[in-house]
């Protein structure tokens, strides 16, 4: 019996000396310039061309992602990144654990991200090989104009005529405060969200009803019912907030493509800035697309999720 205890608390030992699986982050290496340049297109979120481990593949560009990103098994396949662990999870996504996945290279626009990981999860109803996530997308300046279809990471454009905002990384999103009708609303700045969302716990004002759309997440397409708000009094830093139409949402506060089509943005999250551009094109609120109208992932515990893991 003492030897069988003893094993046992040799076994305990052994177990508990092991060290944790590390998630690694990306070490990054950018062009002398120390600026990347990236052409976005336009799905149902912006899109870029990239390689990893020297295979092309398209990947979303989402801010709302926490974490490095997400490949879809498919995507992973293509580029031979097998999954490496999983780790517990508590994310919306509606999964109980996180499997990653380790890449050696990912490339884009004459910049290099090497020996990170990343994870590995299906973007139902989302016709993409995986989206690029706040870590890769806030770890340098970040701008990105989507009326232009332009986006940079390294430098911000001249911010002399932008207006400048203060913003806060919450769980490594860009996050931001309006005033909606006098009252504070922490936001999102979310472009893997097609469409803006307020919640109901939020704003409790009236809606105009639009009708059921399908909208695709991580967990599959459904049918949902959109509701407008009916906002009297919207504004960002003290200024009027425009090209911007909200739907309500039961849980998430999000600052979607409609926002960032009507007002070019740069981010620089270390000094917490946010700088608000007026579009020469502003846009007017899209009407809503049959296709995915949230799609940011959230690979690991958010304390405000996007609209899937994500968006």
């Amino acid at each position: 019996m003492t030897l069988r205890l003893l094993f046992t608390s040799l076994i305990a030992l052994l177990v508990a000396a092991l060290p944790a699986q590390e998630v690694k982050k990306p070490k990054s290496e950018f062009p002398a310039e120390g600026i990347a340049t990236f052409r976005l297109r336009i799905k149902s979120i912006p899109t870029i061309q990239v390689k990893i481990n020297g295979v092309p593949l398209t990947l979303g560009v989402d801010t709302g992602c926490q974490g490095t990103g997400v490949l879809t098994p498919r995507g992973a396949a293509k580029c031979d990144v097998p999954e490496a662990f999983t780790v517990p999870s508590m994310g919306n996504s509606g999964r109980s654990e996180n499997t990653y996945g380790y890449i050696e290279k990912l490339e884009a626009s004459g910049a290099v991200w090497r020996d990170f990981h990343i994870s590995i999860m299906p973007l139902n109803g989302m016709d993409l090989d995986g989206l690029i996530g706040a870590d890769i997308l806030f770890e340098k300046p970040f701008y990105m104009d989507l009326s232009n279809k332009v986006m940079t990471l390294g430098k911000t454009p001249d911010t002399s005529a932008a207006h400048e905002i203060s913003c806060y990384s919450r769980g490594g999103h860009c996050g931001v405060n309006i005033e909606v009708e006098g009252q504070k609303v922490p936001m999102i700045v979310d472009s893997g969200a097609s469409k803006s969302y307020m919640s109901s716990l939020k704003f409790k004002g009236k809606t105009t009803f639009k009708g059921y759309i399908p909208v695709a997440t991580v967990r599959g397409v459904s049918l949902t019912r959109v509701e407008t708000c009916q906002i009297k009094s919207l504004r960002i830093g003290g200024v009027p907030l425009t090209g911007v139409e909200f739907n309500r949402d039961q849980e998430h506060n999000l600052l979607g493509d409609d926002f960032l089509r009507a007002h070019p943005i740069a981010v620089d999250m270390p000094s917490r800035r946010l700088w608000l551009f007026e579009s020469q094109n502003v846009a007017k609120p899209r009407a809503l697309p049959v296709e995915e109208t949230k799609a940011s992932t959230e690979p690991a515990l958010k304390t405000e999720p996007a609209a899937v893991p994500a968006k």
